[in-house]
């Protein structure tokens, strides 16, 4: 399986997919992303259909120890195929740094599975209390838990990893 690096022309395309996967409160709103992404501040892989629409996306962006993974998403039609976990390992080969994400807590089914998908590819369930900040006006902090990549982490990496995404990735847009 193939994967792409985006480009500007793409970011249309990448938010549609991403608005159909991810609730409001885990995304920026479009003019915040678009930014961001022309800024550089972060790269998106993934595979295109037959007529150039974006099916399956991961965003990476790089921090200064680690990347973190902003989202990952596959077109609805196309997930349970193994491409979420092949993209994700293609990640894992790209960039030779350990990463992050952030995932639910695993209270209902659907996170459940999301935190076992993570798993099988290697990911480990940390259970320090994190707190997401809000991507958009209107909503406030979101309990969430931090996965990592090749391996768990201790407490003061736990840390590191909170105040560096909270510093780099989580402004604070009036939209």
């Amino acid at each position: 399986m193939k994967f792409e690096k985006f480009k500007s022309g793409d970011i249309r395309s990448m938010y549609n997919l991403m608005e159909k996967a991810f609730p409001s409160e885990e995304r920026r709103v479009y003019e915040n992303h678009k930014m961001l992404y022309d800024k550089g501040c972060f790269d998106v892989f993934g595979q295109k259909d037959q007529y150039g629409e974006v099916i399956a996306l991961i965003s990476i962006w790089k921090l200064d120890e680690v990347r973190y993974i902003e989202h990952l998403a596959i077109k609805k039609e196309l997930r349970g195929q193994g491409i979420g976990g092949k993209l994700l390992q293609f990640a894992f080969q790209h960039e030779k740094s350990p990463f992050v994400l952030e995932v639910e807590l695993p209270d209902n089914e659907t996170a459940i599975k999301r935190i076992h998908f993570y798993e099988k590819q290697g990911m480990f369930y940390n259970e320090y209390e994190y707190l997401q900040p809000p991507l958009q006006k209107g909503y406030g902090m979101l309990p969430l838990r931090l996965m990592t990549y090749p391996q768990k982490i201790d407490e003061k990496t736990y840390h590191r990893y909170k105040n560096m995404l909270h510093e780099r990735v989580y402004f604070y847009f009036e939209k």
